[in-house]
């Protein structure tokens, strides 16, 4: 991940996203812009918080971390208007967990230390943080529920048209078996299935989604928003 000093884009990124918005006082003076290409780290897993707080303007990344048998455990997909470091910020976690871009992204950021308390009473920005953190303990709760009542064919749909890239679905095995609470056996059994009923095309280092309104038929059942 570099730096990207061009005022222009700086301008440009800022009248495109939310970011400004987010909070009752000005951050112009010292808001910076990152570009992530794909498969660039974002934040390395276990290091101190490098003491800013991220704002995806645009790009796909993942949220994982290490287990203490050495596998990876996927945790959460990141979109445009995501932030990054909010846990940080909320003094909750003093290292970081990994976050990978999964795509081309960029980022705009603020220094924490220097807004900490201003962020931490403005009423525009909590309410905003709120509500991204309800959000997310509302997927938790409706992936909990999925997992216990719908099978696995549904939520696997829903799992390759969220992961997948133009298209492309790359996700490691281990990595969504993990996430959707399943064996490994079941997940490729599964995805054997997809290929056969015409949904994927297996290619080298993943699949290409052939039916995209088959895989959405399936998703739709979980009545996820």
């Amino acid at each position: 991940m570099k730096q990207i000093f061009d005022k222009e884009e700086i301008r440009r990124c800022l009248a495109e996203s939310d970011f400004e918005s987010c909070f009752s006082f000005s951050i112009k003076e010292d808001v910076r812009l990152y570009f992530a290409d794909k498969g660039d780290n974002i934040l390395k897993e276990g290091e101190k918080s490098d003491g800013f707080l991220y704002y995806m303007v645009s790009g796909r990344a993942k949220l994982f971390c290490s287990l203490s048998n050495g596998k990876t455990s996927l945790l959460d997909f990141l979109h445009k208007d995501s932030f990054i470091g909010e846990l940080e910020l909320l003094s909750v976690r003093k290292t970081t967990m990994g976050v990978k871009a999964l795509s081309p992204c960029f980022l705009l950021a603020m220094p924490i230390e220097k807004y900490r308390s201003r962020l931490l009473s403005d009423a525009c920005f909590l309410q905003i943080l709120c509500m991204t953190l309800a959000k997310k303990e509302e997927k938790r709760i409706h992936a909990i529920s999925s997992t216990q009542g719908f099978p696995l064919a549904n939520r696997l749909a829903h799992f390759v048209l969220f992961a997948a890239i133009d298209g492309s679905y790359t996700e490691l095995n281990t990595d969504a078996s993990a996430y959707l609470g399943v064996s490994y056996r079941h997940l490729t059994q599964v995805l054997g299935e997809f290929t056969q009923y015409g949904y994927l095309k297996r290619v080298q280092g993943g699949y290409i989604i052939t039916n995209e309104q088959a895989l959405k038929l399936l998703a739709d059942e979980l009545n996820v928003e």
